[in-house]
């Protein structure tokens, strides 16, 4: 295979794979590893307690070494749990077949035998891979058979890996760039091992109440909180009576094709956005129907660990389990984040990040110039002349907030209809608002719609460090996606600068949030390392937008005995948690 692998410059090439057992919410247990360094032949093959015994792994792990794996955080999560370091340059095939992939149809998926597939590679049948994994995951103990099967196992990943590698060499190899944007996402796989290696502190307490008596706290919770809406019967929603209840609010809502009201979550999160009278009863009917408390994975150290699930997006997000993700469900249980004694924990968010990164890149200096103001929506209100010049987040907060979701929803393209609805707008003020936006923002509009025009022609759009995305082979496309791509995407890219160097210079990052990360330090460190992660925060998009110009970064921190709350549901877990004292007494 040598002779396929000149194009990557390093001494050595070691492709790497571990089995382990990683039970929900708990770091990784090795159970062994398989190595193959490509140049030489030499392979290495070591059980459990021969790793435990080993200080260090049995290859070089500098810059010349180039490690190849297949979701590269859960190599790097073996090598955290041996306390080896951390190799310096990580090739992750898993993020470069979604990369060369994103926007189409693969044929098996994104996994491994997905991979083999897609290239016409041969590989182990799912089913036989199924039941080895079965196999480890039990967690042992394994009689002397079954430990060379988990093996033979892992060696067969191990050559698979391999053969995938010399398919994709030349793609990876085609310019310098397309290599070092590839080293990048390799180094934020080692990021998001030590995000997930870190995990989440929570108030496990008042989980474990709150699991106990959560069928009483619901019923009570409707007798409570539907007096004010009148829309329950028993625990049953009724939509006759919602929708008797919007007419007398005079609330405007979407409906189906069919005529009957649009009832999904995504909905009642965008009405409650525009009409905050709504948020209680949207609280209410989620944690009715989708919140399944027990299914957020907590290790017993009292940590929130799930798979983050790096570049599973379109976009290149993150996509982790809403539900095993202390940030997926209702806001209102992120007041269960809770420092432990001693520590605080700081919530850094990039202000505005979507309109900032639109302003920076499509070079609109009217677009920029409203960012500058600190409002960004404030400041659109002030030209489209809903609002004075000297108006202020407390004098016009409505205006504020609803052209904020206006502003939002331009970027995702949607219709003067969609943005009425979502601004709590009438359609006609809506239409004179979009014609406003395109008319101040004239800049904007040319580069997004470029964009649009480039990708439905079947152009490759690329992020500043070379997320891509294309239009699927079978045609279709959605003209909002690729309107609203480069600005999530390049925040995505923001935040995986941002997430490499934090972990790389030793702050202990136990989220990533869409466009906000969580800092955990000792309490009387947080503002030191609140400052240095700002600094961080700063520099990446910087280096995402370009011309000098950077993200604003808001903070929020909790010290211990504190709890992190937000806004939005700070109402509800102050109820809920008021029911619950009531029910243990």
């Amino acid at each position: 295979m040598a002779g396929t692998l000149e194009g990557l410059p390093f001494c050595n090439i070691w492709v790497v794979d571990f089995e382990f057992t990683a039970p929900p919410g708990e770091r990784p247990d090795p159970v062994c590893m398989v190595a193959l360094e490509l140049r030489s032949g030499r392979i290495v093959r070591h059980w459990r307690r021969e790793l435990k015994s080993m200080t260090a792994p049995p290859f070089d792990t500098g810059p010349g070494t180039l490690v190849v794996a297949y979701y590269a955080s859960a190599e790097v999560g073996c090598f955290l749990a041996l306390g080896w370091p951390v190799p310096e340059r990580i090739l992750d095939l898993f993020a470069e077949f979604r990369a060369e992939t994103n926007g189409t149809q693969t044929l098996a998926g994104n996994g491994l035998l997905g991979a083999l597939a897609h290239y016409g590679l041969p590989a182990m049948g799912s089913e036989e891979k199924k039941d080895m994994r079965d196999l480890i995951i039990g967690g042992g103990p394994w009689s002397p058979p079954e430990r060379k099967d988990i093996l033979a196992y892992c060696e067969s990943d191990v050559r698979a890996l391999s053969r995938l590698l010399s398919r994709m060499v030349s793609i990876l190899t085609g310019s310098t760039m397309r290599l070092g944007w590839a080293l990048l996402r390799g180094r934020y796989m080692a990021a998001i091992a030590r995000i997930e290696w870190n995990g989440t502190p929570l108030d496990t307490e008042s989980l474990r109440r709150l699991n106990k008596y959560w069928e009483d706290i619901q019923l009570r919770l409707i007798s409570g909180m539907d007096q004010d809406y009148s829309v329950f019967e028993g625990r049953s929603f009724r939509v006759d009576r919602f929708e008797r209840y919007l007419i007398a609010q005079n609330i405007p809502w979407p409906r189906l094709e069919t005529g009957r009201l649009a009832l999904s979550d995504d909905v009642f999160r965008q009405q409650a956005k525009a009409y905050p009278v709504l948020s209680p009863l949207r609280e209410l009917r989620h944690s009715l129907t989708g919140l399944r408390l027990n299914r957020l994975t907590v290790g017993r150290d009292g940590r929130n660990r799930t798979l983050l699930s790096p570049f599973a997006s379109r976009t290149g997000r993150n996509q982790p389990s809403n539900a095993k993700f202390i940030f997926g469900p209702s806001v209102w249980l992120r007041c269960l984040i809770k420092p432990r004694r001693g520590y605080a924990v700081a919530y850094l968010d990039w202000k505005s990040q979507e309109f900032a990164i639109a302003a920076a890149l499509s070079n609109d200096d009217a677009l920029w110039g409203a960012y500058a103001t600190g409002d960004p929506y404030l400041a659109f209100a002030v030209q489209a002349g809903l609002a004075p010049p000297d108006a202020t987040l407390e004098s016009h907060e409505d205006i504020r907030n609803a052209c904020k979701q206006f502003v939002l929803g331009v970027q995702y393209g949607m219709s003067a209809k969609s943005l009425a609805l979502n601004a709590g707008l009438h359609e006609a003020e809506a239409r004179e608002l979009l014609l406003r936006h395109k008319e101040n923002f004239r800049r904007f509009w040319g580069w997004a719609e470029q964009n649009v025009n480039a990708a439905l022609m079947g152009e490759t759009l690329y992020t500043r460090f070379g997320w891509p995305i294309r239009l699927g082979f079978d045609g279709r496309a959605n003209t909002r996606s690729f309107l609203n791509w480069p600005m999530q995407a390049n925040g995505a890219e923001m935040m995986r600068l941002s997430c490499c160097e934090a972990t790389e210079a030793g702050l202990t990052i136990c989220a990533p949030i869409h466009d906000a990360l969580l800092l955990e330090a000792p309490a009387r460190d947080i503002d030191d390392q609140i400052r240095h992660l700002t600094d961080i925060m700063q520099r990446s998009s910087e280096l995402v937008m370009g011309k000098g110009r950077t993200c604003g970064v808001d903070v929020e921190v909790v010290r211990y005995p504190d709890r992190h709350s937000d806004k939005r549901g700070k109402l509800m877990w102050c109820h809920v948690m008021a029911l619950l004292d009531e029910i243990d007494n």
